[in-house]
């Protein structure tokens, strides 16, 4: 199984609609592929992490690449799995990060993400939360 965390741009002119679109494409899609995974929308960027069968998480990744809602996605992590990390979810997203903090603090506490995973995720989601703030 692979897994593989990305982040990408945001279009400026992304509304709240576009990412609605976004989140249902991906839950009936991911569903479908056997996928898992979690998005985070800090407000200017998007952080991935896609989980699945090797072949079926390309696929994914190819298509994600043509999508004209994002620009420049560099894949920050990419390795082979035993276990999903996101089993429950066909793609997680709370624009609030609430849920999110939850499940980063439980996948932390078993052992799934290395220190330098969850510090990347925490900073991402504390950029959102800045910007909220502001």
């Amino acid at each position: 199984m692979l897994s593989v965390i990305y982040v990408s741009v945001a279009d400026p002119l992304i509304r709240d609609e576009d990412i609605a679109a976004i989140l249902l494409s991906a839950r009936r899609n991911n569903a479908r592929d056997s996928l898992t995974g979690a998005l985070i929308f800090n407000g200017h960027n998007f952080m991935q992490l896609l989980e699945g069968p090797a072949k079926d998480v390309e696929r994914c990744l190819d298509a994600i690449r043509r999508d004209t809602r994002h620009s420049g996605l560099t894949e920050v992590r990419r390795r082979a799995v035993e276990a999903r990390d996101f089993a429950g979810w066909s793609m997680l997203y709370d624009p609030d990060f609430e849920g999110l903090d939850e499940e980063l603090a439980r996948l932390a506490v078993i052992g799934r993400l290395d220190e330098q995973d969850e510090r990347m995720l925490r900073n991402f989601v504390a950029l959102g939360r800045r910007r909220g703030a502001a």
